[in-house]
């Protein structure tokens, strides 16, 4: 037969002994007040009752306070003094250091959940200034893309780009609506390594899929699915994840979709999330909508501005078809010297649009059969200048305005409008200027008629360096050279086979 003890057999817990640091708070404070004023009380009455001089029995009143105060309750105060300074320091911003007290009771639990709540203040200020930093670079990416002829192609990647990561996805999408063929196409893809996804995005028929859906619905889809329900084309062969997709609407129409996705299915996306990125896409949507009329505003005053370089054209018999040799001409020399395909393109749009300056010149000096006289030709000058600002209000084309201005400027100074010299002077400008003098010396003119291309290009000889640039004119010889060359081959073949 085993033996109980008293303790076991009430329920209570058997006495142990347990240290002082780790007493709780109310065992502390009762403690110190028994030893600070019920053993007093009981000490005094005692000595009264024993008739014991009350000199002797200061003595372990004054110990018992001792031990009551220095003991017990000035180390529980100094903690919580502690802590109450690191509260103040945590109030005011100061989130720094750590409580460090030695109790195990209430005040310990304080100190430490006070340490939690410091670490995350200070994870939550790291997260902050990180997030301050993305804002700085993302605002400074977002003004060079915008300054940029293609800005929005920019804008609609930095925006999938630092949506994807404030989501903490790792892949996100855009697509538009192909209203003809009611079809999804993308616009622009990021994937997690910091690249664009590859471009060959696939099409999503209106109502297929999440995407198809949403933009059908015109509402957002929290599900799970591959990366093909962005529209990337090669997402079957991965798992499924988390995805999240909201329509981009327009005056209750949905334009598009945007779409994020996370890797790992099982970090589904919240309301916050849908809420945040149904945000961006309102403003992505009008964003959008605002770039295809500037496109369109600008696309009809391009079409206009090109009405003008042939009514510029049609008043002139002689000029008929100058502009358009004179691009042909320019973008052949850009080949010789060896300029990208874009810069080519760019000399044979600026040929076209160069004299478009013209059609603010009166018709009595612009058509005149004869010289003209130094006011009259102050005037004709004018037509660089004009030109410039007809062509300036157009982005596509801001490349083409120095061009225009200057192309009429000579290598040695004394041109017009700015007098530039040398290689002050545009090198489109430079090549437009012996596109144009070549052109106009070959063709007849109402004050003359029309140069052999021998002596045009003895004049261009004898203009290298004075009025054109010698390394722009030889480059237009040897496209001549192989004109001709070319030219004379095809005529022996043709007699050939007669």
């Amino acid at each position: 037969m085993t033996s109980t003890s008293p303790s076991t057999k009430s329920g209570r817990a058997p006495f142990k002994l347990v240290p002082l640091h780790a007493e709780g708070l109310e065992r502390k404070l009762t403690l110190s007040f028994g030893f600070m004023s019920f053993i007093p009380i009981l000490i005094v009455v005692w000595a009264m009752v024993c008739n014991i001089d009350l000199g002797i029995a200061i003595y372990p009143i004054v110990a018992s306070a001792f031990i009551g105060y220095f003991l017990v309750a000035r180390r529980m105060v100094k903690s919580m003094l502690l802590v109450a300074e690191k509260a103040k320091e945590i109030a005011s911003g100061r989130v720094t250091g750590r409580i460090e007290v030695g109790e195990s009771n209430e005040i310990g639990e304080l100190a430490r959940s006070f340490n939690r709540i410091t670490q995350e203040l200070e994870k939550k200020v790291d997260q902050l200034e990180s997030s301050r930093q993305l804002v700085k670079r993302l605002l400074t990416r977002i003004g060079t893309a915008i300054i940029s002829y293609e800005g929005i192609d920019h804008v609609l990647t930095l925006t999938i780009e630092n949506t994807v990561a404030a989501l903490e996805a790792q892949m996100g999408s855009l697509l538009l609506m192909d209203g003809e063929k009611q079809e999804l196409y993308v616009k622009t893809m990021w994937g997690h390594d910091g690249h664009q996804v590859g471009q060959e995005g696939q099409r999503i028929k209106l109502g297929e899929g999440i995407a198809g859906w949403v933009a059908k619905e015109g509402r957002p889809m929290r599900s799970a699915g591959t990366p093909a329900a962005l529209g990337i084309a090669n997402g079957q062969e991965k798992k499924e994840g988390a995805v999240l997709c909201v329509p981009l609407k327009l005056r209750d129409r949905a334009i598009g979709v945007m779409a994020v996705l996370r890797e790992d299915a099982a970090r589904t996306f919240t309301d916050d999330d849908e809420s945040l990125m149904a945000s961006i896409g309102s403003q992505m949507a009008v964003a959008i909508e605002n770039y295809r009329l500037n496109l369109d505003v600008e696309r009809t005053y391009l079409e206009t501005i090109m009405a003008l370089a042939l009514a510029v054209e049609a008043k002139d018999l002689y000029s008929a078809g100058h502009s358009k040799r004179v691009g042909y001409y320019a973008s052949k020399i850009g080949e010789q010297l060896g300029v990208d395909k874009e810069m080519q393109g760019i000399l044979n749009d600026a040929g076209v649009l160069h004299d478009i300056g013209k059609i603010g010149i009166k018709d009595e000096i612009l058509l005149k059969p004869m010289p003209l006289t130094g006011d009259e030709a102050k005037i004709m000058e004018q037509h660089s200048i004009i030109g410039e600002a007809i062509v300036r209000p157009i982005r596509s084309l801001q490349k083409v305005v120095s061009l225009v201005r200057h192309h009429h400027e000579r290598f040695d100074g004394s041109g017009y409008p700015d007098g530039l010299k040398g290689e002050a002077i545009p090198l489109g400008a430079r090549i437009l200027a012996v596109a144009d003098a070549y052109d106009a010396m070959v063709t007849d003119r109402p004050y003359r008629k029309r140069l052999s291309v021998e002596q045009a290009r003895a004049e261009l000889h004898k203009q290298a360096g004075v009025q054109h640039d010698s390394v722009v004119v030889e480059a237009f010889l040897r496209f001549i050279d192989e004109k001709q060359e070319r030219q004379a081959a095809a005529l022996a073949r043709n007699q050939q086979s007669v």
